[in-house]
């Protein structure tokens, strides 16, 4: 599972990286997500890595940050799915000012996006004796 988590961590330092040298590209994520189905997809998908992340942060190098980042992912997925159901429409407007800020604002966005990848990537890295099992 900590394996799991550490390639989550590199598919999310990939698309912050993505978004920084190419923000309409999360422009054209973000403008798939307008919808309710999507919404329960993205927040699935959210609860399973939350859950991945308070699973593995004991053997992590970050226990207590990783967990507590699961938890807000986990409460996010929950919120996400709660917004796909009963504020659609507010959503969709968050999402549509979201997609007309500058440039910058969607560079900054890709910038924690870039961080929260790489502060799980680094907690859940291969060890030395990970990566060496024989001795």
């Amino acid at each position: 599972m900590r394996t799991l988590a550490f390639v989550f961590g590199l598919c999310i330092i990939a698309v912050g990286t993505v978004g920084i040298f190419v923000p309409a590209i999360l422009v054209w994520i973000a403008q798939h997500f307008a919808t309710s189905g999507p919404f329960y997809a993205l927040a699935a998908v959210r609860i399973v890595f939350g859950l991945i992340l308070i699973s593995v942060a004991p053997a992590s190098r970050a226990p207590k940050g990783l967990r507590v980042l699961g938890y807000v992912i986990v409460i996010f997925g929950i919120t996400t799915a709660l917004t796909g159901l009963l504020a659609i429409g507010r959503a969709r407007a968050a999402i549509d000012w979201w997609l007309h800020q500058e440039p910058g604002v969607l560079r900054l966005t890709s910038a924690l996006i870039l961080a929260l990848g790489g502060f799980v990537a680094y907690a859940c890295a291969p060890t030395g004796s990970q990566l060496n099992p024989v001795r």
